[in-house]
């Protein structure tokens, strides 16, 4: 039987910039609460603030920021997390935590991802959570794996709610 995973809820997409010293006591300088983003892109060397290769996405792994569904073949919810859901396991990863970056985070909100599974029946405790925690301060799913396996996914439709900024020095 085939099922649709959708992951929504409240979560980060997060544009991850490398500094040199010189960026870095620049950037000390600046008012990171409301930054001249035009001055931003000229340390950092980029037309856009949002111009990198270390961009990473997902909900927030807290429980109550995050709702997983799971519709069976015919479009009906077959199992959905609670806002205390734990999972059994989960696949811990750890990006950017001893460089030096500046983070740009744009709190977002919405449906991030889809996933189709196969399988005889689902089972909520085959399901694992890939958790990135990004330079030590956001922690996102970043994606699912179902009984060890991994899933192809598609994103869906999230929209901004706010940007913050973080200098990991």
């Amino acid at each position: 039987m085939k099922y649709k995973i959708v992951i929504s809820g409240r979560g980060s997409e997060t544009y991850v910039h490398k500094l040199n010293e010189d960026q870095i006591n620049i950037i000390k300088e600046m008012d990171l609460e409301d930054p001249d983003v035009d001055e931003l892109s000229s340390i950092l060397k980029k037309e856009d603030i949002f111009d990198t290769d270390d961009i990473i996405f997902g909900a927030y792994s807290s429980p109550e920021n995050f709702l997983i569904m799971v519709y069976d073949e015919e479009d009906n919810l077959i199992w959905e997390s609670s806002d205390d859901h734990e999972f059994e396991d989960c696949d811990f990863r750890c990006v950017f935590d001893m460089d030096k970056v500046l983070l740009i985070e744009d709190y977002v909100k919405g449906q991030f991802y889809s996933y189709e599974l196969e399988t005889d029946d689902f089972d909520f405790n085959k399901l694992t959570p890939v958790i990135t925690e990004i330079g030590e301060r956001i922690e996102v799913i970043t994606d699912l794996v179902y009984d060890d396996q991994s899933l192809e996914k598609d994103y869906l439709d999230y929209w901004s709610k706010g940007m913050y900024y973080y200098l990991n020095d």
